[in-house]
């Protein structure tokens, strides 16, 4: 009996021995927990850096040699000062996307002029205020490109930097966790609890002007399609007589946003293009080319409202020899804006009678 119970006795000294060694607030092994003196002579600290020779002569009185790490864990954070590290200035708005046809907002840095530009994906907004009229308007444009990285003044520079395992040079080791594999190397980690983490809090200042919804708007427009109502006055009154012993009947050229198409008109009373070459004196020939399209800016314009671009549009005569007599023709003019996107007046039809006159 007396036997028993000094046996568990030891079981009881046993295991509390080893729940001591097993504390987080120890060592701890990377691998099999050994014989560690922390402050021992065999120690060195992770990162150190260590001559050959300093190494070899460790080994020669060092079993195995501990590579130390200490990880400090704090229980919470305490900002003792906070700093305002930047001021930047956004500029916030409601629109109306043309593509989905529906209300989105733009909330995006402000830019000092026109043209300012910026990260991709964080271009700033430049935008005009207007209170000339009864209501205040406002338009707001992005610039049209944008940078991917930050460039020098004087040129863009690459930095490739390499975190070798560990370094050897002719002389000095850096000690890393490359050596926990290497045979009389044992890595082990220290775990130190804090209570606080003393720092500062730093933090951006971010003051946004809110143009058109808020409690602050400064007004209640909303920017949308940028397009007037079809001009059907000037198109009937373009279109109303043409002489077919013009290239392109005489007409003045008319411009417009819309995308027009024509019904019931004669093949050679066309909407298609064509170069103009006249021969004048000494057999020499001039041509001259017809008005083109108005060209647009490559790419998506980020500007509210919407941009309105026009283009040229007119009647090219392809008859080889003017009508012999004025004929009258009744017709079909079709306009659009942007397939079909609705917005009062956006698409529509016109009958036009035009006067074809002869010689």
């Amino acid at each position: 009996m007396k036997n028993l119970v000094q046996t568990l006795l030891l079981s009881s000294v046993a295991a509390l021995f080893a729940s001591c060694n097993s504390s987080t607030s120890g060592p701890e092994s990377f691998r099999e927990p050994i014989s560690y003196t922390p402050d021992g002579k065999c120690t060195i600290g992770w990162s150190d850096t260590k001559t050959q020779e300093q190494l070899d002569s460790l080994r020669t009185f060092c079993d195995t040699i501990f590579v130390r790490s200490v990880v400090d864990v704090y229980k919470d954070t305490v900002y003792d000062d906070t700093v305002i590290t930047d001021n930047k200035k956004y500029t916030s708005f409601i629109y109306f996307d043309r593509y989905t046809e529906k209300n989105d907002t733009l909330t995006q840095l402000t830019a000092e002029k026109s043209g300012d530009s910026g990260p991709c994906g964080s271009v700033p907004v430049y935008c005009n205020l207007d209170s000339s009229d009864m209501q205040k308007t406002f338009s707001c444009k992005q610039a049209s490109v944008c940078y991917m990285y930050d460039l020098d003044a004087s040129s863009a520079k690459t930095v490739v930097v390499r975190l070798p395992d560990m370094h050897y040079d002719s002389t000095v080791i850096v000690v890393s966790k490359s050596v926990c594999s290497v045979p009389g190397f044992r890595c082990v980690r220290d775990t130190i609890f804090h209570d606080a983490f003393h720092t500062t809090y730093r933090t951006i200042a971010r003051d946004t002007t809110f143009l058109n919804y808020g409690p602050t708007a400064w007004t209640d427009y909303v920017p949308a399609i940028n397009a007037p109502a079809f001009d059907t006055a000037a198109f009937r009154n373009a279109l109303d007589t043409l002489d077919t012993q013009k290239e392109i009947f005489g007409m003045d050229t008319l411009f417009t946003g819309y995308s027009v198409s024509v019904e019931g008109l004669p093949d050679w009373a066309s909407t298609r293009k064509k170069d103009v070459c006249k021969t004048v004196k000494d057999s020499a020939s001039i041509c001259v080319v017809t008005i083109t399209d108005v060209l647009r800016p490559y790419g998506i314009a980020y500007t509210y409202p919407t941009p309105y671009y026009r283009n040229s549009f007119y009647l090219t005569n392809y008859l080889e020899s003017p009508l012999e007599k004025d004929t009258l023709i009744t017709w079909k003019l079709k306009y659009s804006y942007y397939n079909g996107h609705s917005f009062k007046g956006n698409s529509g039809s016109l009958e036009i009678t035009t006067l074809f006159k002869g010689i």
